[in-house]
């Protein structure tokens, strides 16, 4: 499905990273937004204040999702005076963001047990409200999964973080089964018990994605395998010879590059500055980036 919809085009260019972003972000909220109104009508229907609870957690994912979309409409702006490298790491803001919600609704979860567990509530049985929940805990994995995907696709933390409360709402719809299953054999303290399992693996989650966005917003050493990528695009070019002191700035959709290119002693500076234009050239195509190269002349 992920596939299908990059369409094989390439996910490097801003605006095919920002089209796929809109995707996963609308997906999501026309998604929860539908299994919150079948959730309401039925918890209405059958009297479940655990359905409309359930579908008013559903329906809160959708604020998260328009601050992914906002994300990413902010990040994908251009440099300007006051943002000379661009607005990219506003992205990894958002996934902060989406990410405190993530441990919210894990700590959520935990209070709700407790109060469960201390007041001896349990829910009743109701074969709609099963089938709800089961259809709530299909419709939402396959969401996560998608856009999940999508995230991972395109290096994007605050859509993985968005996915990542599509199956917090899954999870919570399977408690829902659990309670219900529970209630149907006399077991009412199960639906407390796997709450609190539930709620440390969401907040664990959320911490390790929140990790991850505040790795990236101070600054982290590119991969091995893109300098590699970006070395060897350099020796492609004809005059040179060995590449050296590279550094890379993530930026989020840019990157700035500074490199030092290797040449012949015996070249002319003309020469050595059409060399340095060229691979300026093939980086920030490749790329997708902003390259500055320094020629080093070569003692011979």
């Amino acid at each position: 499905m992920v596939q299908a919809v990059a369409g094989g085009r390439d996910i490097s260019r801003p605006q095919e990273r920002l089209r796929l972003g809109y995707i996963g972000g609308w997906v999501s909220i026309i998604g929860n937004a539908v299994l919150a109104l079948l959730k309401f009508a039925i918890g209405l229907a059958s009297g479940s204040v655990a359905m409309l609870a359930n579908a008013a957690h559903t329906a809160s994912d959708i604020a998260t999702s328009i601050a992914v979309i906002i994300g990413f409409k902010i990040s994908s702006k251009g440099p300007d005076k006051q943002h000379p490298h661009g607005h990219g790491r506003v992205e990894y803001l958002v996934g902060l963001v989406v990410a405190a919600a993530l441990a919210g609704v894990g700590l959520g979860f935990i209070w709700d047990a407790y109060r469960r567990l201390a007041g001896g509530v349990s829910m009743q049985p109701s074969t709609v409200a099963v089938a709800a929940a089961l259809l709530s805990v299909v419709l939402k994995e396959l969401m996560y999964r998608f856009t999940g995907a999508l995230g991972r696709r395109i290096g994007s933390e605050a859509l993985v973080a968005d996915a990542w409360h599509h199956r917090s709402d899954a999870f919570t719809s399977l408690l829902v089964l659990f309670a219900l299953g529970g209630a149907y054999l006399g077991l009412g303290w199960l639906d407390a018990a796997s709450a609190f399992v539930v709620a440390g693996f969401i907040i664990y989650t959320g911490v390790e994605i929140a990790c991850q966005a505040g790795n990236k917003l101070i600054g982290t050493a590119p991969s091995t395998e893109l300098l590699g990528s970006m070395e060897q695009e350099a020796l492609c070019v004809e005059g040179v010879l060995d590449v050296h002191d590279m550094e890379i700035h993530d930026y989020g959709m840019y990157k700035s590059v500074t490199m030092h290119i290797k040449v012949a002693g015996s070249m002319s500076l003309h020469q050595a500055h059409e060399i340095t234009h060229l691979v300026q050239e093939r980086l920030e195509e490749k790329f997708n980036c902003k390259a500055i190269v320094h020629p080093d002349p070569l003692s011979e």
